[in-house]
């Protein structure tokens, strides 16, 4: 659009004709470009002719090429018609499917081009890529050759904001990121995603609730989580599916065995993976992996290949057979086991599709990989260690190992009653098991018990652990830190005084906790000055915390400030806890520096940011199932909102 621009521009300012053919395929969104192009046009002055008389242009069945009356009329009327425009100022001539009309209309066209080649006259044909050999294609290159011209396209897919407004406006409602991802996944052509959109909606597959549109069967996974699924179409809608297929039979069989092979290695894959995998040198990949680019199946960038989009990925991997899927994925972890250094994590994630029970080296494996996972991406770890959880003894120590795995990952990411009822199971399925084997798993549950609002029933179950300990044990670290959200203040204090009275005994997580306590303690007293110092000690040793504390100092921290009237300080806290919580992939705590922002905002006086964040604090609290911040976000919002001080 901005080439058609600056060539009406030129038109208009050099009173020179050109001519543009703009050649894409079928359903790329030429017709609408044309409309956007005449709009355009009228809004710079020009007037603007939409095409030749159509009964006249079309080649029917009965009618003479060379018919020089038929011919010659609707080719006078045009120049009719531009002669009286051109003398009130510069004109766009449009033809849109040029590949259906008469060749010798557009001779006669030509022949009139150059009548007017010394007039502001702007022509813009649109012709179907398909038909690039045609008699009308190698007329229109003729005519370009003779006058200054233009050749255009093909047009590619449509960009997200334009995928956003096409399927927002067949919907009525603002779709959410599944369905546009799911809507792009089709080609990225305008035809292509009407059909699909109509598709969609004619299987009930799309519901609106609040003006935005969503799929019905939910949200769709990804990552790591989409590929260890044990069905990878999931929750993917018939339509795409058979859209996928469809596109996937057009490609010769090779291309096929291909690319299924490919995704059986995941949403995206080295060459040098698939050539091992298939037995065949990279020269044999070569037109297979051209064909599948061409078809809008595959995408490359400096490293290797990727499907075009995760569900367009899905449903080629849906059509491997399960039992062949199982021998690949065996096959794929052979293979990246069996090169020193590569990343357990791709091993794991096929050896989840293929382990017996009872295989110890690849529940080992698969083990270490969610591990590894947690810090960075909670919810693949989650998935990859409930995945391998089916190849465990229940209640044996790599079931145990594994499951507080998956119930670490559900916290951090905020899936608290999912993660309670993982760990309640696990627990119940593990018996009277020894006491050091179920802590860390009691810790997690007693910490989502906790985020979820339940204090005391969290306090019950990270005491029970302890019974058959010997009570002068040190804490675990993770209670001290799950005990600064409990409202049992002498018990604080007295955990307090242990620690910072012995601090070489305790961890670092630990003595972080027991500043932050003795620091709101100090604060309480009317200590201030006391008291900051003792948060600020913290937040130093914070520098050496491996994850995000449940009551991180910065938090501390930001809210002292701001009941000083330090804001510009408070604020630094605050966003520096924002980050720190990405960081640690401690989804779940998003809420409270959204809280903190909101607090610090509204003491500024700035209303608008401070509705803004307590806002996404309280969003953010829906999604992490997390309410303990909710009273103090919705306060500032109301308060924001209605302009009330409280």
């Amino acid at each position: 659009m901005h080439r058609i621009e600056r060539l009406m521009r030129a038109t208009a300012e050099d009173h020179r004709e050109h001519i543009v053919v703009l050649e894409s395929g079928i359903g790329t969104g030429k017709t609408r470009l044309l409309s956007e192009a005449m709009a355009l046009a009228e809004r710079n002055g020009f007037a603007v002719l939409d095409g030749v008389p159509k009964p006249l242009t079309m080649v029917g069945p009965r009618q003479g090429r060379h018919d020089t009356d038929r011919i010659g009329w609707p080719a006078a009327q045009v120049e009719a018609q531009l002669d009286g425009e051109l003398q009130r100022g510069p004109v766009l001539m449009v033809l849109d499917d040029a590949q259906w009309a008469d060749p010798a209309v557009l001779r006669a066209l030509g022949g009139l081009m150059s009548k007017l080649d010394d007039s502001p006259v702007l022509w813009l044909f649109a012709l179907r890529a398909e038909r690039e050999e045609s008699a009308n294609s190698l007329v229109l290159r003729g005519m370009a050759r003779a006058h200054r011209s233009d050749w255009l396209g093909p047009l590619g897919p449509l960009p997200c904001d334009a995928v956003v407004g096409l399927v927002g406006d067949l919907f009525d409602a603002v779709p959410d990121r599944d369905l546009v991802e799911l809507c792009e996944s089709v080609g990225g052509t305008p035809q292509a995603i009407v059909d699909l959109v109509h598709e969609l909606g004619k299987e009930h597959c799309v519901a609106i609730s609040n003006g935005v549109a969503s799929l019905v069967s939910g949200p769709m996974t990804s990552g790591i989580a989409a590929a260890v699924a044990e069905d990878p179409v999931g929750r993917l809608p018939q339509p795409l599916l058979r859209s996928v297929r469809g596109r996937l039979g057009q490609l010769s069989e090779q291309a096929q065995n291909v690319l299924q092979v490919a995704a059986v290695l995941g949403s995206g894959f080295a060459p040098r993976d698939l050539a091992e995998m298939l037995g065949e040198l990279p020269v044999q990949l070569l037109g297979p992996l051209q064909e599948a680019m061409g078809a809008g199946l595959l995408i490359s960038d400096s490293e290797g290949f990727v499907f075009h989009r995760e569900p367009v990925w899905r449903a080629v991997l849906g059509t491997v057979p399960a039992p062949l899927r199982s021998m690949l994925h065996q096959q794929a972890a052979t293979m990246l086991l069996a090169r020193a250094g590569e990343s357990t994590v791709d091993a794991a994630v096929h050896l989840v599709h293929c382990t017996e029970a009872g295989d110890a080296e690849a529940v080992a494996t698969i083990g270490e990989a969610a591990r590894r996972l947690l810090p960075s991406s909670p919810q693949s770890a989650a998935a990859l260690a409930t995945r391998g959880l089916q190849a465990t003894e229940p209640g044996g120590p790599d079931h145990l190992a594994l499951g507080t795995t998956a119930t670490a990952g559900l916290v951090r990411q905020g899936k608290l009653t999912q993660a309670a009822e993982l760990a309640e199971e696990l627990l119940r399925v593990a018996g009277p098991a020894p006491m050091e084997s179920v802590r860390p798993l009691r810790t997690w549950l007693a910490r989502a018990l906790m985020l979820r609002g339940d204090a005391s029933a969290a306090q019950q179950v990270s005491q029970e652990p302890f019974s058959a300990t010997v009570p002068a044990d040190p804490p675990d670290p993770e209670l001290l830190v799950l005990n600064m959200l409990s409202p049992d203040q002498t018990a604080q204090s007295d955990l307090v005084d242990r620690v910072l009275a012995a601090p070489a005994a305790y961890s670092v997580e630990v003595r972080v906790a027991a500043l932050n306590v003795r620091a709101m303690a100090k604060w309480r007293e009317g200590r201030l000055d006391e008291a900051l110092a003792c948060v600020e000690d913290a937040v130093g040793l914070r520098e050496h915390v491996t994850e995000s504390c449940q009551s991180d100092p910065l938090w501390t921290k930001a809210w002292m400030l701001t009941r000083l009237h330090r804001l510009d300080e408070a604020l630094v806290a605050a966003d520096t806890a924002c980050r720190t919580v990405d960081w640690d992939g401690m989804g779940v705590l998003t809420p409270v520096p959204l809280t903190l922002r909101a607090m610090i905002f509204f003491v500024k006086g700035d209303v608008a940011a401070a509705e803004t964040e307590a806002a996404a604090g309280l969003a953010a609290s829906k999604r992490a199932e997390m309410p303990l911040y909710d009273p103090r976000s919705a306060r500032f919002w109301s308060s924001a909102h209605y302009g009330v001080v409280t």
